[in-house]
């Protein structure tokens, strides 16, 4: 009942003799796909059909795969499946759409939808829809990068529209000329403005040729370029000039009788030129035509400042420049503004105290508050004005001070005269001011011999005399010479055994061996 042993009885197997499980019978005909030649029913046998499942009976394959287009999800083959391609059947591998209407540009007959169709449209993927083309180039504006095909791009082109190659722009408002109603911006269009290419806003034309001034070489048309004309804006044909002064007398309303520049009303020296109208006094009257220039009551030509009044005409160093004009008026070649002393020649500037007053001119050079008149030391300062020796000459600059004929450097006793320079103890420091003169360390107030050494103070006698100066130590009223005990007092100098010794000192009076 099953020949072909797939679970159906032959009495319902749509294919008894081939197994055919799941029955499938893919164009319903009632023969099973599995022993069906032409299983889509669309007669071609399935040997041979491109879409053997599918029915395809011209066997359309756009893409020529070996796929038919009935059962190819990419008919067109280029990488999009149909169901999300712009253009199913004309391959656009990168979908463009320029225009978004949801047909890609392969197959979309007006890519830019500006509705002229692509082959006619001048610019195919910019929308154009008036097909403006300025320069006739085939090219449409919307796409043309340079309209007016004058060769500058229209994004730096100052007349994109019209052909201004050079791209002159007179009056620098980026509207080039060609293109611009008022070339020269005055605000005049070029039509009416009678100087189109010069600013001229309220059209002067002073010659009335329709040509404005500021355009016009000849602006009152006397014949006379405007650059020579002494009169540019009256006629003046003959340039008649009376006074000289450069300003024709067709057009000179006033007279300049020096010709220096300034009218005689206003002329401070009308007949003597003084362009600059300098006054140095400022009486009205014009140096060049004054006679006492600083109004100092001294005429210039006797003045020995005529620039600077100076009416008693001091002149401190005679030379013949007044002190109000001179820089240097004691005329010791220093200028005034730097001179310690400008009034009193003081050349090397010498300024002894330091005090900004030069010497030459300060009354007390040291600056010890004592006049130099009456100052004993008039370059040194000494205030106390001492004057040890009483010679006239203070302390502070006498080189003698205690007038002992000995400069002070050499002098052992400087404050104290010691012409003859003693020194006892030769201690560099003389006997008249040394407290120490035999230099035995006792001061000469309680030395029992001041000039002699007698650092011990040895008194045998107690006669406040020391030894070392005493001629008689012991007191005995005989001379340490004679004396024959000079330490034992031994008045009558008795001397039993004649030896020379006195008794007083002798240990062995009689001289017998025995003490």
């Amino acid at each position: 009942n099953d020949d072909d042993g797939d679970g159906i009885e032959d009495g319902s197997d749509n294919c008894p003799l081939v197994a055919n499980p799941d029955q499938q019978d893919t164009d319903g005909d009632g023969i099973g796909d599995a022993c069906d030649t032409d299983s889509d029913g669309d007669g071609v046998d399935d040997g041979s059909d491109n879409c053997p499942l599918t029915p395809n009976p011209d066997q359309e394959d756009l893409d020529g795969d070996g796929i038919g287009d009935a059962c190819d999800n990419d008919d067109d083959g280029d990488g999009t499946a149909d169901g999300s391609d712009n253009c199913p059947s004309v391959p656009n591998p990168d979908q463009t759409d320029t225009d978004g209407d949801g047909v890609g540009d392969a197959c979309d007959t007006d890519d830019d939808n500006d509705g002229v169709d692509d082959g006619a449209d001048n610019c195919p993927l910019v929308p154009n829809g008036s097909q403006t083309d300025t320069d006739g180039d085939g090219q449409g504006d919307a796409c043309d990068t340079d309209d007016d095909n004058d060769g500058v791009d229209d994004g730096a082109d100052n007349c994109p529209l019209v052909p201004n190659g050079s791209q002159t722009d007179t009056d620098g408002d980026g509207q080039g000329d060609v293109c611009d109603a008022d070339d020269d911006g005055d605000g005049a269009e070029d039509g009416g403005d009678k100087c189109p290419r010069a600013p001229n806003p309220d059209q002067t034309d002073t010659d009335g040729d329709g040509q404005g001034d500021v355009c016009d070489a000849d602006d009152d048309g006397d014949g006379v370029n405007d650059g020579s004309d002494n009169c540019p804006l009256t006629p003046n044909p003959d340039q008649e000039d009376a006074d000289g002064d450069g300003i024709g007398d067709a057009c000179d309303s006033n007279t300049d009788t020096d010709g220096d520049g300034i009218d005689d009303g206003s002329d401070n020296c009308p007949a003597e030129p003084n362009p600059d109208q300098t006054d140095t006094d400022g009486d009205g009257v014009g140096d060049a035509c004054d006679t006492d220039d600083d109004g100092d009551g001294v005429d210039d030509g006797a003045d020995n400042c005529p620039l600077a009044p100076n009416p008693d005409q001091t002149d401190t160093d005679g030379d013949g420049v007044g002190d109000a004009c001179d820089t240097d008026d004691d005329g010791d070649g220093v200028d005034d503004g730097a001179d310690n002393c400008p009034l009193a020649p003081n050349p090397d500037q010498t300024d002894t105290d330091g005090d900004g007053v030069g010497d030459a001119c300060d009354t007390d050079d040291d600056g010890d508050g004592v006049d130099d008149g009456a100052d004993n030391c008039p370059l040194v300062a000494n205030p106390g004005q001492e004057d040890l020796d009483g010679d006239g000459i203070g302390d502070a600059c006498d080189n003698d001070t205690d007038g002992d004929g000995i400069d002070d450097g050499a002098d052992n006793c400087p404050a104290v005269p010691n012409p003859g320079q003693e020194d006892l103890d030769g201690d560099g420091i003389g006997e008249a001011c040394d407290h120490d003169p035999d230099g035995d360390g006792i001061d000469d107030g309680a030395d029992n011999c001041p000039a002699v050494p007698n650092p011990g103070q040895e008194d045998l006698d107690g006669d406040g005399l020391g030894d070392a100066c005493d001629d008689d130590d012991d007191g005995d009223g005989v001379d340490d010479g004679a004396d024959n005990c000079p330490a034992v007092p031994n008045a009558d100098q008795t001397d039993t055994d004649g030896d020379g010794v006195g008794d007083a000192c002798d240990t062995d009076d009689d001289g017998d061996g025995v003490d």
